[in-house]
């Protein structure tokens, strides 16, 4: 997996990328993407640039078809195995993400199938992961106290970039 720094941000956020919003309320951590999207809304990001999917991406098909989405940007809480120190989020394009990573949104179909299957259709050709690592997925719609820390972080972050974004 290739994890980018903040750099990637400018292109991902000034460029035309969908911000595509996936979890599930009902397992604390893993409605890490769903909040970052509510956070990003209520601080002025373009309401038309974001796609929520609660439950999972195959639930927000439809959406993503009518809007013919090329390019995303899936925020999503993520599970890191065999590192000692994962960090709190990655950034990293979606065929660069190895068995080291899962997504962790209680999803009916795997994620990458439903984008092969969006694929097929000429959508989602360059879809991008912003993955926030959970640390507690238990019943709840309780965040950790990480998590939260790392969605005021990252909304801060995507607020300043999407400021510094050029008009056409």
């Amino acid at each position: 997996m290739i994890v980018l720094g903040e750099d990637i941000f400018k292109d991902l956020i000034c460029g035309d990328y969908y911000v595509v919003c996936v979890g599930t309320e009902l397992r604390s951590d893993d409605a890490a993407g769903l909040r970052l999207c509510d956070f990003l809304e209520s601080r002025g990001f373009p309401k038309d640039r974001i796609i929520m999917c609660e439950f999972g991406l195959e639930n927000c098909m439809s959406v993503i078809e009518e809007f013919s989405v090329k390019n995303a940007l899936v925020v999503d809480a993520a599970l890191i195995t065999e590192q000692k120190e994962a960090p709190n989020y990655f950034i990293a394009s979606l065929d660069s993400i190895d068995d080291t990573v899962s997504l962790v949104t209680t999803h009916s179909i795997p994620v990458k199938f439903i984008i092969e299957l969006l694929r097929k259709e000429g959508l989602f050709k360059d879809v991008w992961v912003l993955g926030i690592v959970a640390k507690n997925l238990s019943l709840g719609d309780e965040i950790s106290k990480e998590v939260q820390e790392t969605i005021n972080y990252l909304a801060d972050l995507i607020t300043k970039t999407l400021n510094t974004c050029s008009t056409k």
